[in-house]
């Protein structure tokens, strides 16, 4: 397993809400090693556009390699600058030339959170999309 631990952009106000963002499930075959390199390829060019992404108060990234799965959690000042982000190149392009190579586990989830009870934890994304599944 990979992992880049949070990454803060800014210093959270501890009394301030933020948009919490958290994915699971990005599964890309084995079988396609051309799919991986360019799931790798985007994954770099994607924490760079996060770096500089107006917004953005952090992030961290998870892989595993067999199977070939990712999972991310960021953190945003208000849910206009995450939609921009999810727009823009790289991001954008990333999601649609992947597409069709990720499992159908794929889930997506975002809640507020304050400041003082950043970063959060894999585990608090894991419940939050086992909770939204569930009700789903």
């Amino acid at each position: 397993m990979a992992e880049i631990a949070w990454t803060f952009r800014i210093q959270p106000n501890l009394e301030r809400e933020y948009f919490v963002a958290a994915t699971s499930g990005l599964v890309i075959s084995w079988w396609n090693p051309l799919k991986v390199r360019a799931f790798l390829l985007y994954s770099q060019a994607i924490m760079e556009q996060l770096n500089r992404s107006a917004g953005c108060v952090g992030f961290a990234l998870r892989t595993t390699f067999k199977p070939f799965e990712g999972w991310t959690i960021s953190v945003w000042e208000d849910m206009e600058s995450l939609r921009r982000f999810q727009m823009e190149n790289p991001h954008g392009e990333a999601m649609e030339v992947l597409r069709s190579n990720t499992t159908r586990r794929f889930q997506y989830v975002q809640w507020k959170s304050y400041g003082d009870a950043l970063p959060r934890t894999w585990e608090d994304a894991a419940g939050t999309l086992k909770a939204r599944k569930q009700s789903a």
